[in-house]
């Protein structure tokens, strides 16, 4: 039994695939086994995967049938019996140290549950300076406690440079395979179960982004999605954070934010008011300046503006005040 199980799904991948499993099979850390997912695969991304499997009896090949990734991860879990689990996408370039320094890091890091690292990002799109920003902001996001107080905004971790201990799976489940962000909802779940993540801060993956990629292009990953999900899990931790009647304020009072806010009453939770830096009513709630705001512990604020930056500034502006974000503001845009 290998100490590392890599799961690598594919389809649509063909310029790229026999590239991701040599970054694999080019690792220092040698204890490995190479779970190749094929899930609607084409026959010339069969043909590279075959040889591979042919070439390195590491490596071995599953046919998944039901369309999505989560599937796919799913059927790679439940064949696979290493400690650890480490993600890979058929796009992506492992760097040679990943493995070995991320098993080091776990073997005397027994509180950390997930690891990631950073990444190089690297783009075939014109117009991707959104998503190279989102990038820089999350390798910027480096210990458990970064991760988990951000985690409403964006997936904190990229999930290819993900190395997780399998007996998470068998404690709080693998992917949802819903309509849905398969690895955002993971991270919100296992979090919530008090899960630690991090990160290690050197770039160990090249994210090679492209107009086909399928975070880009699948409804799962649309911003409604995304909303649905972060609005369940919100509503999840209020629960139990707050088990009392317990104030909340909505930060930003655009068209956005109202259909925002009505994502978490529709999971149950009850707006006390809106706030925003100019005074603009919003019909049936009250309306409290950003200046007026409750002190720390009276209320929880929960920012839904958008705006590149503009959460950061927040919670500087609220930290200013007193406030503690994770316990009296939540950033999620």
């Amino acid at each position: 039994m290998s100490r590392v199980t890599i799961l690598l799904p594919f389809r649509n991948a063909a310029e790229t695939l026999d590239a991701a499993i040599a970054s694999i099979t080019s690792q220092t850390f040698k204890d490995w086994t190479l779970q190749l997912i094929a899930n609607g695969a084409t026959a010339k991304e069969l043909v590279t995967a075959e040889h591979w499997v042919d070439r390195d009896p590491r490596i071995h090949l599953i046919h998944e049938d039901r369309p999505g990734i989560a599937h796919a991860l799913n059927s790679g879990l439940s064949a696979a019996n290493s400690a650890y689990i480490a993600r890979m996408d058929a796009d992506d370039i492992s760097h040679p140290e990943r493995l070995a320094k991320q098993v080091a890091c776990l073997d005397s890091h027994s509180e950390i549950g997930v690891l990631g690292t950073c990444t190089r990002f690297e783009t075939s799109v014109e117009k991707s300076s959104g998503m190279a920003w989102f990038v820089a902001w999350q390798n910027g996001i480096i210990t458990p406690r970064e991760h988990y107080v951000k985690r409403f905004v964006d997936a904190p971790l990229a999930h290819p440079t993900a190395m997780f201990r399998r007996d998470l799976v068998d404690r709080f489940g693998g992917y949802d395979t819903g309509p849905l962000p398969e690895d955002h909802e993971l991270w919100l779940r296992w979090m919530h179960h008090g899960v630690q993540f991090a990160k290690l801060p050197q770039e160990l993956l090249t994210w090679r982004d492209h107009p086909d990629r399928l975070s880009r292009n699948h409804p799962n990953y649309s911003v409604d999605a995304f909303f649905r999900t972060k609005a369940w899990w919100i509503a999840k931790w209020y629960a139990r954070k707050f088990p009392g009647d317990h104030p909340v304020i909505i930060a930003g009072t655009s068209g956005i934010c109202r259909d925002r806010a009505k994502l978490l009453e529709d999971e149950g939770m009850r707006i006390t008011a809106f706030t925003d830096v100019k005074k603009r009513e919003v019909s049936g709630y009250s309306f409290i300046p950003h200046d007026e705001l409750p002190g720390p512990g009276e209320a929880l604020v929960i920012s839904f503006i958008s705006q590149r930056g503009t959460g950061d500034r927040i919670a500087a502006y609220l930290a200013s005040r007193g406030l503690v974000e994770g316990r009296d503001l939540v950033l999620a845009a």
